[in-house]
């Protein structure tokens, strides 16, 4: 009943912030100007910032239902705090890409070191174990004392900066990051009520973001009325991210929900770079534009990669070890095949409109 509870109580304030959000985005600029851009789909200047909403719902719900709160989750407000900050900023006037990255591998230091937010271990296909922190280092900071294993703590950060990263490269189109992370907060409640992690206080915040995530898309599912801007996708890249990590480290199910953007966001970074660009240059290349490229609809390519997050987020939570990195290797495949069908489909059609 608690969760059922979380998930609506989330939706509905979530629901009443996001038109109280827009007014104030437009009012303190943070909005999303179309000519700053070739790659922008709409004509009108739009509110950006919406994923403050979600963040004071998830907040306000968690906190309200959670009861004692436990020190990872503090952990986990923290660091979303800290990305929702330099997102909001950044969605107001725009930042060095390089600074919010810093800010990003702050946010998850102080998760992984100050509060314990590590990849302990890691299981292999077969089903054994690797324990990363058996070996501990310590250090003293203002009085206070920090032991943790740098392997653990930099499999953390790489895994929290990318996700954070991964999410925001998804908030390209209308519906998109909110609602592949409402997916993917499903898939984790799920993983973490059941009989192998057995969590209720990371299946309550799942469902909570999830709710709330829901409750943003009322507003920004096709056509928009406002964007997650970089606050809301930072916030929820590193929420999902940390959750994963709660959800006792299956990095294999929050990879294979989140497949298709982790592999997009890999390809688009590679991409960049053997154009000799940033890797945070914006672009069209990424999945969702070359779904619209090819003649397909906003609603229809987000529905499409919606699809696909949910089948191989489900057999994330339902396979064996062994049956989720075949799932990956699947992934790959459907991911070359896509790029590579999306291509012709997009020459087709420009030759249409040549001949």
């Amino acid at each position: 009943m608690i969760y059922l509870i979380g998930l609506l109580a989330a939706f509905i304030i979530a629901t009443l912030l996001v038109p109280v959000i827009k007014k104030i985005a437009i009012r303190i600029g943070a909005v999303d100007d179309p000519s700053e851009a070739n790659r922008k789909l709409h004509k009108n200047i739009m509110a950006r910032g919406g994923g403050v909403a979600i963040y004071i719902a998830f907040v306000v719900v968690c906190v309200s239902l959670l009861g004692v709160i436990p020190k990872e989750f503090i952990g986990l407000l923290v660091a979303g705090t800290m990305v929702l900050i330099v997102g909001l900023i950044d969605d107001i006037k725009r930042l060095s890409p390089w600074l919010k990255l810093l800010v990003q591998v702050l946010a998850a230091l102080v998760a992984s070191i100050g509060f314990g937010i590590t990849i302990a271990n890691i299981t292999n296909p077969f089903g054994n174990t690797i324990v990363l922190e058996q070996v501990t280092n310590q250090i003293s900071l203002l009085g206070y004392s920090f032991s943790f294993n740098w392997v653990a703590v930099a499999l953390a950060v790489l895994w929290m900066v990318g996700m954070t990263n991964t999410i925001n490269f998804l908030d390209g189109i209308d519906g998109l990051s909110g609602g592949v992370s409402a997916i993917a907060a499903g898939i984790i409640f799920l993983l973490a009520l059941s009989d192998k992690v057995a969590q209720p206080d990371t299946a309550l915040v799942s469902i909570v973001l999830m709710g709330a995530a829901f409750g943003f898309l009322v507003y920004n599912f096709y056509p928009a009325k406002i964007f997650n801007g970089d606050s809301g996708a930072y916030f929820l890249g590193m929420t999902l991210a940390i959750l994963a990590i709660f959800s006792g480290a299956k990095l294999a199910t929050a990879a294979l929900v989140l497949g298709l953007p982790i592999l997009d966001a890999v390809w688009a970074v590679i991409r960049r770079l053997v154009h000799k660009k940033s890797p945070f240059t914006a672009d069209r290349g990424h999945l969702h534009y070359l779904f619209l490229d090819a003649g397909f609809s906003q609603r229809q390519a987000v529905m499409s990669i919606y699809l696909l997050c949910l089948i191989f987020g489900l057999v994330g939570i339902m396979g064996t070890s062994l049956q989720k990195v075949i799932g990956i290797v699947v992934l790959i495949i459907v991911m070359a095949v896509l790029l590579v069908g999306l291509a012709v489909l997009k020459k087709r059609k420009s030759k249409r409109f040549t001949d």
